[in-house]
């Protein structure tokens, strides 16, 4: 028996780097995690020869049209469908290691096809309003109000969950990183912490918050402009505007951010993709802006789900200068080679980077070449499409050519042309995943898998296109 301590967690954003890992090297699976979620726990129990006979979540064998098949038979029917696109779309990506995103971007590159991550049905709208905030800020001058987690833990004695359930999507927050910790000012943790929930809804976090207040449905952005003008001083029409809501508690939680040493929103997906999601982050937005203007330390924190969704934006910011949302066909190459002659000074730098980025930023471009039909097939990687996509734009997915790299079952998976099962990244394969303050952190192999990683199943799609 081997034991691994130090292990990073794999599952959600929070990359929990404490886990302890007992691993069965004669049998080549895991025996027992400690200090992991229950999430984390059934993610790393799923690895190993052994656990495919016992875990139904596993694939078992590549697939090509429903039946099962070698794996070279599946790779030549992948590489086939690529080969004859000739406008590709490459989405998810917030399930894998950063290694293979970066091939899944090289072969979007090469077949001038349209890549696009989870991140376009729920964080979206946030990088969109943050960038439109900035550019109309005072004096043009960019302010972005950020912390690590690690100085959220040591510093923090106001927590604002809004519109989020830890409880739910990332079960350790609040115990490693948010409210129980002990911290450099808060040595006690949590009794020297202030909880406050806000959220349309009733959710666990009621029972250990100080503060709950329940929001009407998309009227979050009422709710930030009233605490921003309490915290301002702007009283004026203030009570006219919180009509129907508990002033009295509004009150309480500007009072609370104005005397806060330290504090931090944990903003989730009720606000970020809920109704009126734009004007909601931009009210948040100016709040945490009124806030540090009166000499209130605060940060806003975008609560990402999926283990390595930070990466592929961090990656896609690096390679393109966008987030998301990339256009690399010709049709928006033309567009970008335009565009750099009409913009005189900028025109040198344009010409340096040359063809690598030539392409077009369209936020949300996945749901619209879907449902346009302009893409001819699609290689999904990490993500599970059909679960959460639009069913207009699900439907159209159905309609293309598509190939599947997971090593779980999905919707997407039963209907996919080709499915290639894939090791379990940070507990089968190593690489590199960013947690979600973007801090990045290597995933170990833990045990030995019978299947090749996300990024050998790329490397091998891409040598042979």
């Amino acid at each position: 028996m081997k034991v691994l301590e130090s292990v990073v967690c794999p599952f959600c954003a929070c990359l929990c780097d404490d886990v302890v890992v007992a691993v069965d090297e004669e049998a080549k699976r895991v025996k027992e995690v400690r200090n992991a979620c229950v999430l984390g726990i059934k993610k790393f129990l799923a690895a190993g020869s052994a656990a495919l006979t016992e875990t139904a979540g596993r694939i078992r064998k590549p697939r090509v049209r429903g039946k099962e098949t070698t794996e070279e038979e599946a790779l030549r029917n992948a590489v086939s469908i690529l080969k004859e696109a000739e406008k590709p779309l490459v989405y998810g990506l917030g399930n894998t290691g950063y290694n293979a995103q970066r091939i899944a971007l090289e072969i979007c590159r090469k077949k001038r096809g349209v890549l696009d991550i989870s991140e376009v049905v729920c964080h979206n709208l946030f990088y969109q309003v943050l960038q439109k905030h900035l550019a109309e800020s005072e004096g043009g001058e960019a302010k972005i109000y950020y912390a690590t987690l690690e100085q959220i833990r040591e510093k923090a004695s106001l927590v604002i969950y809004w519109g989020a359930n830890p409880f739910a999507s990332h079960p350790r927050h609040l115990s490693k990183f948010s409210f129980y910790p002990a911290g450099m000012y808060a040595l006690r943790g949590a009794q020297d912490r202030e909880l406050v929930a806000v959220d349309v809804v009733e959710t666990p976090l009621k029972k250990i918050a100080k503060t709950f207040l329940r929001v009407p449905c998309g009227e979050d952005w009422r709710v930030a402009e009233i605490l921003r003008r309490l915290v301002s001083g702007e009283t004026a029409g203030v009570r006219e505007l919180a009509e129907g809501l508990d002033f009295a508690t509004l009150s309480a939680i500007a009072t609370k951010m104005k005397n806060a040493f330290f504090g931090v929103i944990f903003v989730g997906l009720g606000v970020l993709a809920g109704r009126n999601a734009e004007r909601n982050i931009s009210a948040l937005l100016s709040l945490v802006e009124a806030l540090n203007a009166q000499r209130c330390r605060f940060v806003l924190f975008p609560m990402k789900g999926h283990f390595n969704v930070a990466g592929a934006v961090t990656l896609l910011l690096r390679e393109t200068g966008f987030p998301f949302s990339v256009d690399f066909s010709e049709e928006a190459h033309a567009e970008a080679r335009r565009a750099e002659v009409r913009d005189e000074e900028d025109k040198e730098e344009s010409e340096e980077r040359g063809e690598r980025v030539a392409c077009v930023f369209k936020p949300g471009v996945a749901l619209e070449v879907l449902e346009r039909r302009e893409v001819d097939a699609a290689l999904i990687l990490g993500a599970d499409p059909l679960a959460s996509l639009p069913r207009s734009v699900a439907s159209a997915l159905l309609k293309i050519p598509t190939v599947v790299i997971d090593p779980f079952e999905s919707l997407t998976a039963q209907f996919a042309t080709v499915v290639l099962p894939s090791a379990i990244t940070g507990v089968e394969a190593e690489d590199i995943a960013y947690r979600m303050d973007f801090l990045p952190l290597r995933l170990q192999k833990i045990v030995e898998s019978e299947f090749p990683s996300d990024a050998e199943i790329l490397r091998e799609i891409y040598r042979n296109l």
